[in-house]
């Protein structure tokens, strides 16, 4: 059986989101799905994204091929480059995903980025890597 990762569209006509889902290549778009991995809401302003690198990562490993939409947001993500540093041997002990266990992975993709193409923009309290470098100089 092919598996592949791909977009299960749910809503109303004109408010689309999607389920991320493992599903036989030969079922119907949206029809059975074997594990429900995520969701992407594109109406949302940055689009969200919500995943479980787990399970999707677990279904990687077992030669489950996403669609070309799919593979898009794990880039985004950072799932796809997890995946493929994993394959080659680059897995840090820093790495974040190694440490996510059970818990849902959150992405937003926010169109206005210092790089203006759609990339995941994290933001970084100042206060706190302040804060936190005036506690280890005293």
């Amino acid at each position: 059986m092919a598996v592949k990762i791909r977009l299960q569209r749910h809503g109303r006509k004109k408010r689309p989101f999607y389920r991320i889902v493992a599903a036989d290549c030969r079922s119907a778009r949206n029809g059975a799905f074997i594990e429900r991995l995520g969701h992407y809401n594109p109406l949302t302003d940055p689009a969200e994204i919500i995943v479980h690198p787990d399970k999707i990562l677990k279904w990687l490993r077992n030669g489950a091929q996403p669609t070309d939409t799919a593979r898009n947001l794990l880039s985004k993500v950072g799932i796809w480059k997890r995946f493929h540093d994993e394959k080659r041997g680059y897995v840090s002990i820093d790495d974040p995903f190694v440490l996510a266990g059970d818990f849902a992975i959150e992405g937003v993709i926010d169109p206005s980025g210092s790089d203006g193409n759609g990339e995941l923009s994290e933001s970084v309290d100042a206060d706190e890597s302040s804060d936190s470098q005036d506690s280890e100089e005293e």
